[in-house]
């Protein structure tokens, strides 16, 4: 996870706590020092060396910069991960493109950390992956770390928000800093419509490698 992140590791024991079975162990990379169109590898290296001595039956790259920087990065991270420790490895921004593709979520609200200039970036770099953003929120962080001081009802505020301002398929809180997990379950019932957050699903695209 990036290492200025607040909210990964809880939002992962709260969904753990209910699947006894299985556990977690956790490494943190820089967040800052990376390419603007990718990733510092050799410290990704490092720190999926490392879990790997653990021997997880999945490596999860848990956070939302690979949607900033156009997805691919991402799927040349997971294949470079795979092929030096031979364990499968997954991202949240890979996950949450497939998830929306599965079950037909193309009309999206965003709820996002970023500044404006983000926002524009992750419209294109999502309808690329045939995803269309037609709403969206940039709280204009640029410090990954303020991200968490966010509060839920900030949080909350702005989906419903976007709910009311276009005809969505869903809505998604898109920061793994934001505290959005909480909230998710109680607004998507309340607002007829999936309200996803982005590190919940993180560690959601994890469960199919796991044996229970």
């Amino acid at each position: 996870m990036p290492s200025s992140n607040r909210v990964v590791e809880r939002v992962a024991r709260s969904i753990l706590d209910d699947r006894p079975g299985i556990d977690a162990c956790f490494a943190r990379v820089p967040y800052a020092g990376h390419p603007p169109d990718g990733y510092d590898m050799a410290s990704f290296r490092q720190a999926a060396s490392l879990l790997a001595q653990a021997h997880p039956a999945v490596i999860l790259w848990n956070a939302t910069r690979g949607a900033l920087i156009g997805f691919t990065p991402d799927r040349q991270l997971c294949e470079t991960i795979e092929g030096e420790t031979g364990i499968p490895c997954a991202t949240t921004a890979l996950a949450t493109v497939d998830l929306l593709r599965r079950r037909n979520l193309r009309r999206i609200g965003l709820v996002a950390q970023g500044d404006d200039p983000d926002g524009a970036r992750l419209k294109q770099t999502f309808a690329q992956e045939g995803i269309e953003i037609v709403a969206g929120h940039n709280f204009g962080i640029t410090d990954n770390f303020e991200a968490a001081s966010v509060t839920p009802e900030q949080i909350e505020a702005q989906v419903i928000r976007l709910s009311t301002v276009a005809d969505l398929d869903a809505v998604l809180i898109w920061s793994t800093n934001l505290a959005g997990h909480g909230l998710s379950a109680r607004l998507g019932k309340h607002l007829g419509m999936p309200v996803l957050d982005s590190a919940a699903l993180g560690i959601l695209a994890a469960m199919p490698y796991v044996d229970d």
